[in-house]
């Protein structure tokens, strides 16, 4: 197995993004408000679907009103500050943030502000149980399985509980779809065409730098297939990162002459900072 590494530069911009709240409606509202406060207030949940934006807006049965684009989900978490019922809509307010991964954990990053809006239900609202439903269409539960909401190139590093596990899970699975490795191969891929992948602005603004370890298969003719995330940066750049090895070029692997899949990892390493 090779190993193949490239760095990307970029220049960077730190953005401070202050927190601003909103009245409360008092009155028979307030204890399911406090309700909801003493289970969301300072949560970090992330959003179903994982959308993207600074402003979502819900009806009361938790479906999404108006378009939002879809983020990388280590960019889809909010950190709640508090929620608010009135008079016509249920509002949540916090932090956007986004997820580093450091020594195999998750570490929080604000990225912005983030208000949620979701409209009030027409019978009245007398316990947090009769919000649960719509909550739970908006947020993730905690303990929920991500693996079938994720791409295909998240599911080995979900399955693993470290690099070797992951690996092993990585190379069972291309060799179910047929891969058969030649160990004994006389040449491995090299690179042709390799286009940097992008920075995510929200790394960028956050000088955030690392790497991100892919296993690939480079197939005969040199295209890059069974991409999965091995060793993950977070914060949106894995992402990029596959996006961008999905459109390199490879001269491959070759066994008595003949071009041959071969397995490698890539490593790519984020610099933002010259």
């Amino acid at each position: 197995m090779t190993t193949i590494q490239r760095v990307r530069r970029s220049g960077s911009l730190i953005i401070v993004l202050i927190l601003v709240g909103s009245i409360p409606i008092r009155g028979q509202t307030g204890s399911v408000q406090d309700q909801l406060n003493a289970t969301y207030k300072g949560k970090i949940l992330l959003l179903r679907n994982f959308y993207s934006g600074r402003h979502l807006e819900y009806d009361q049965n938790g479906m999404l009103l108006g378009g939002a684009g879809s983020a990388p989900w280590t960019l889809a978490y909010i950190a709640i500050a508090r929620v608010t019922i009135l008079t016509q809509s249920i509002e949540i307010v916090g932090n956007r943030v986004g997820m580093l991964f450091q020594n195999e954990k998750l570490r929080p990053v604000l990225i912005g502000k983030l208000k949620i809006r979701i409209a009030r239900p027409a019978l009245n609202i007398d316990t947090e149980a009769a919000l649960d439903p719509t909550f739970s269409k908006i947020f993730i539960e905690p303990r929920e399985d991500l693996r079938p909401l994720l791409p295909d190139y998240w599911r080995c590093y979900l399955t693993g509980t470290d690099l070797k596990a992951r690996s092993s899970a990585w190379e069972a699975t291309v060799e179910k779809n047929g891969f058969v490795p030649r160990e004994t191969a006389t040449a491995m891929p090299t690179i042709v065409h390799a286009p940097e992948p992008n920075y995510t602005k929200e790394a960028k603004s956050r000088y955030i730098e690392g790497r991100t370890v892919l296993g690939v298969v480079v197939d005969s003719i040199g295209t890059a297939v069974d991409i999965v995330i091995l060793e993950p940066l977070g914060m949106g750049l894995d992402d990029e990162a596959v996006l961008a090895v999905k459109k390199w070029k490879f001269r491959a692997s070759t066994f008595n002459g003949q071009p041959v899949p071969a397995r490698v990892k890539v490593e790519i390493t984020f610099r933002c900072c010259p």
